[in-house]
């Protein structure tokens, strides 16, 4: 049973819970910067250091093509940018997705995926996948295809050398020109395996929240300095950030039909077992609602997972320092 009174009127109550959500989001890192090989870490907090710099010394004004001089001045940060790219690639071509293991295999394999990333030779891919597919299943997973895995990584060679070789650009130089997310996302497509599905639109949205924001790695200097150009990311929306947003009662603050009735079915059944909510039921018009009412999609997504993936998920509610005192605790909701 919640352990607060549902009051409807009290829409400052719900609130109060996505800034909550996005105030953790804001403290955390996402799990793939803490997993950076070593010779990484020092271009991601470099690029890091040097955005906070220019922007104090500009009182928040950014100067795209100066900014990203500087940029290119810190060795090895085309290679970070590959890396990450490499990794949600990758997102396409595990069945059994565990992004956490992905950031761990691609870390241990470095030597060799840092080859593929510096020179994207076909000659590679076989050899890589095959390494990568290796230790995957070393971890445990099984049920996984070579072909898959071949497939995303030849996508990524693939793209990146049409944006060298045709383009006659890198990253560095091709990311921080986009103003609109939209467009980005559009543009990004042609790293990944042509597919139109979820797990692509998943994979190419976590790339741009990585790179799109102040607090993650702000490389798309465009999208970030037109006026909160990140506020129109579209979130992911997974179970655990959908599971965070139904149970603590955030998506409340919302106060439309869809929310009322997803309230009427959480509370008719609270006594009866619980309840299922699935993702696809409520993850356009409630969840990624939620985010865009957080002000902050980015910021509210990576609070939502990391609440979600670490105490949500496991009940518990007592350990949970983000959400402890104000969530719902909408626990007999299942999500999935």
């Amino acid at each position: 049973m919640s352990s607060l009174e549902i009051d409807l009127r009290r829409r400052d109550r719900y609130e109060d819970i996505i800034r909550s959500i996005n105030e953790y989001g804001s403290s955390v890192k996402e799990v793939v910067f803490e997993n950076l090989p070593d010779e990484l870490m020092v271009p991601y907090q470099r690029i890091r250091e040097l955005y906070i710099q220019e922007t104090m010394r500009d009182k928040g004004r950014i100067d795209i093509n100066s900014l990203t001089q500087l940029y290119m001045n810190v060795p090895k940060t085309e290679e970070l940018l590959r890396y990450l790219l490499l990794a949600t690639v990758l997102f396409t071509g595990f069945r059994n997705l565990r992004n956490e293991v992905i950031y761990r295999i691609i870390r241990r394999n470095y030597d060799m995926v840092g080859r593929l990333i510096s020179s994207p030779d076909y000659s590679l891919i076989n050899d890589v996948s095959m390494k990568l597919l290796n230790d995957y299943e070393g971890e445990g997973i099984k049920g996984e295809d070579i072909q898959e895995v071949s497939n995303a990584v030849h996508s990524f060679v693939y793209g990146l050398r049409k944006l060298i070789k045709a383009y006659g650009t890198t990253l560095l130089r091709w990311i921080p020109k986009f103003r609109d997310i939209n467009d980005f996302e559009k543009s990004l497509q042609m790293f990944y395996p042509p597919r139109t599905n979820e797990r692509r639109k998943r994979a190419i949205r976590t790339f741009i929240r990585w790179v799109s924001h102040e607090t993650n790695l702000p490389v798309a200097l465009g999208i970030i300095s037109r006026g909160g150009g990140h506020r129109r990311y579209t979130m992911v929306a997974d179970v655990y950030s959908t599971m965070v947003t139904i149970r603590s009662g955030a998506f409340l603050a919302l106060n439309n039909d869809h929310a009322m009735k997803i309230l009427n079915k959480i509370l008719v059944n609270k006594d009866g077992g619980g309840v299922t909510v699935k993702v696809d039921e409520v993850k356009g018009g409630l969840v990624r609602a939620t985010g865009r009412l957080s002000n902050d999609p980015i910021t509210y997504e990576r609070g939502a997972f990391r609440i979600g993936h670490e105490y949500c998920s496991k009940l518990k509610c007592s350990e949970c320092p983000p959400l402890n005192k104000v969530c719902m605790k909408f626990t007999w909701v299942n999500v999935k």
